[in-house]
């Protein structure tokens, strides 16, 4: 049986669990938090070189990095496809697939940590990230389709980002902007509302919550992290 290894606070970790969740998979979840090294399960490292999580453990080795598993299990449990078939249709969807990783999650987690300790996040930080983020904005504006999925009648892998990616979008850029930029993206409110129906997303999300506690009090001890500032 495969096991995913990392804690559901995770939007990462959350990636591929979704993924498997749709696609019927069965699995096993290791806990594993953040911040594996000398002070916290240095011995993860053999599994995930830079430490990181996901991490997911078939029988033949372990595989890191969200997307890589993702890609992996559409391969080898093509099934329950979250890829469409034609391949000018999969590099589209990986196409906005970046666009969401790079241009409005990754942008928007530079100013995580500073959000998670409760204050502001240097001016020339959030000035760089504002300007990503609203580049990314304008690709999402142009790409991603709101009336049904991301990419047209199919929930697909784009969708799996999507959904887990903006909530920490909107969450960093609203602790740090006062403001959600991607609330002016007209009908994404209603995609959100739309995928929050399925029952997979919810059991994510339910996991997400259990865990909050759990995960602000390794960060606690391992980091000094006062308390939970998203409460």
């Amino acid at each position: 049986m495969l096991r995913l290894h990392g804690f559901s606070t995770s939007n990462y970790y959350n990636v591929p669990k979704l993924a498997m969740l749709e696609k019927g998979i069965e699995f096993e979840e290791v806990l594993v938090y953040t911040g594996a090294g000398s002070a916290y399960r240095p011995d993860y490292l053999e599994m995930s070189p830079l430490g990181k999580v996901p991490c997911l453990q078939t029988d033949e080795g372990f595989i890191s990095e969200s997307r890589c598993i993702v890609e992996y299990l559409e391969d080898a449990y093509p099934d329950v496809p979250l890829f469409p078939k034609s391949p000018f249709q999969r590099a589209k969807l990986r196409e906005l697939s970046q666009i969401i990783d790079l241009y409005l999650e990754l942008a928007a987690r530079r100013m995580l940590p500073a959000t998670l300790m409760g204050v502001d996040a240097p001016e020339v930080v959030k000035n760089e990230v504002r300007e990503t983020i609203l580049r990314g904005i304008t690709a999402l504006r142009s790409l991603a389709s709101f009336d049904g999925f991301l990419l047209g009648g199919a929930f697909s892998a784009v969708d799996v980002s999507a959904v887990l990616h903006f909530p920490v979008v909107s969450l960093v850029a609203t602790a740090q902007f006062g403001k959600d930029p991607l609330a002016d993206v007209p009908r994404l409110e209603a995609y959100m509302e739309r995928l929050s129906e399925r029952p997979t997303l919810q059991r994510v999300r339910a996991d997400a919550a259990n865990d909050g506690p759990a995960f602000f009090a390794h960060l606690k001890k391992l980091y000094g992290l006062a308390s939970n500032p998203l409460e």
